[in-house]
């Protein structure tokens, strides 16, 4: 019987919540499948918001490859082979339980044999999880199923047995908490011959200053005034400003306007450092910790190649990570990984657009079509970090990286249509009112 495979992406999971040791939530779960699988520290996602994140994931490429670069610019490239398809070519039953802005108009559910999308708040604390796991024991074996969970995301879910202080000094590492223990429960529910592939679709901010609270709590009731309150529908456009307003008097670093953005605004480490276990008897050795630099578009690579899948693909971004899971390391330090960001939660224009090049001690920021947006260049290894703009003591390393940047995106190969297609109108019409539900538009 062949290897049962789950792909579990964590909506807005921060590496730094599932590695190291100055961790504050409790994850005795994620500590033992850690313990058990293969953990690349050093993993990063392509961009930070979920639709561009999950391309990448499922493709292997980059966004200016599979030309989703937000949230309902195009659908998903109509030539570029999914995971989706590459299991069902070599002989998977496959599943997809998503949630959020993950809508079928996307594209991303070309290659599933089932694909549900499900109302956000249908979290493993509520029926759902039962539902899903009565589901799960009827599909066809073996299968490969992309679970995408949404509980850290705003509006965050914490049972109340994990809303105190043992579990968290906030409400993001209490939803952690919580998350970890239904995750026992799920896991226990897979075949024993599965599996897992964690990941999160990007960062979150968080506050070192305390306002984590205080505007998580204050965007869910937002939220419930918006759905219940008729005319506050438009209470979204007021509440940004509110918090830079707020941040400007305060003299306070955009600190209340980024946790109510959460992500997307940038590419900061903390909105795109993400973690990336593989966990595999037989296939993925146990407690082996690799330091490489890795991205999302590594995903569709390395399962093609461990689990022999009859794909190819001209277009993918990532390498193979087999032989750096294998142990095999050298050759790998000097590689650069790309990343963008699309603006905030609105809906952007493409003039915000950010790219960034990361390597092993710089990141390289410039306006992707804004070329009026300033440059920045970080020295990750520094005292300042991403704190400081180093673009003034290294402009060598800044004109290399602008370089690789302009090349790397000048590289897209087009697609018969040009790359991504356009949505219908009515297709477009579906995905905005959800977006609309998320908290995404106006």
């Amino acid at each position: 019987m062949k290897t049962n495979v789950l792909l579990l992406m964590v909506d807005a999971l921060r590496a730094d919540r599932v590695l190291g040791d100055d961790r504050r939530a409790v994850t005795p779960t994620l500590d033992a499948l850690r313990q058990q699988a293969t953990v690349f520290t050093r993993a990063f996602s392509t961009a930070s918001m979920t639709t561009c994140c999950t391309s990448s994931i499922l493709s292997g490429a980059y966004p200016f490859v599979h030309g989703i670069r937000s949230l309902a610019d195009h659908r998903f490239r109509p030539d570029l082979p999914t995971l989706g398809e590459a299991f069902q070519a070599g002989g998977y039953f496959t599943w997809a339980e998503v949630t959020g802005p993950l809508l079928p108009q996307v594209g991303l559910n070309r290659g599933f044999d089932q694909y549900t999308h499900r109302d956000y708040e249908e979290t493993l604390d509520t029926p759902w999880r039962q539902q899903f796991v009565t589901r799960l024991e009827a599909f066809p074996r073996p299968w490969f199923g992309l679970l995408h969970l949404w509980e850290l995301h705003h509006p965050r879910t914490v049972t109340p047995d994990f809303d105190r202080p043992t579990y968290g000094s906030n409400v993001y590492d209490r939803a952690v908490s919580s998350l970890d223990h239904q995750l026992a429960q799920l896991l226990a529910a897979l075949p024993e011959n599965t599996a897992i592939v964690l990941t999160g679709d990007h960062g979150e901010y968080l506050s070192p200053e305390g306002a984590t609270d205080t505007v998580a709590r204050m965007k869910k009731s937002f939220k419930w005034i918006k759905r219940h309150v008729p005319g506050a529908k438009h209470l979204k456009r007021v509440a940004p400003l509110l918090f830079s307003t707020a941040d400007r008097l305060g003299k306070q670093n955009n600190e209340l306007y980024y946790h109510w953005l959460g992500h997307g605004f940038h590419v900061y480490d903390y909105l795109t450092h993400v973690p990336l276990i593989f966990y595999g008897p037989g296939l993925f050795p146990a407690n082996r910790v690799t330091q490489q630099l890795a991205s999302h578009v590594d995903i569709f690579p390395t399962l093609v190649s461990a689990f022999d899948l009859p794909v190819e693909t001209t277009l993918a971004s990532g390498i193979d990570l087999m032989p750096l899971i294998g142990g095999h390391e050298n050759g790998s330090g000097s590689r650069s990984l790309y990343m963008e960001a699309s603006g905030g939660r609105i809906m952007p224009e493409p003039e915000q657009w950010l790219g960034a090049i990361r390597t092993e001690r710089f990141k390289y920021v410039a306006g992707l079509v804004n070329k009026s947006i300033p440059e920045e260049l970080y020295d990750l290894t520094g005292p300042a970090g991403e704190q400081e703009s180093v673009i003034a003591q290294h402009p060598d390393v800044a004109a290399e990286l602008r370089e690789q940047l302009a090349a790397m995106v000048a590289s897209t190969v087009p697609g018969p249509a040009g790359g991504a297609s356009e949505y219908a109108a009515g297709e477009l019409d579906e995905l905005q009112e959800q977006l609309r539900r998320l908290g995404y538009l106006d």
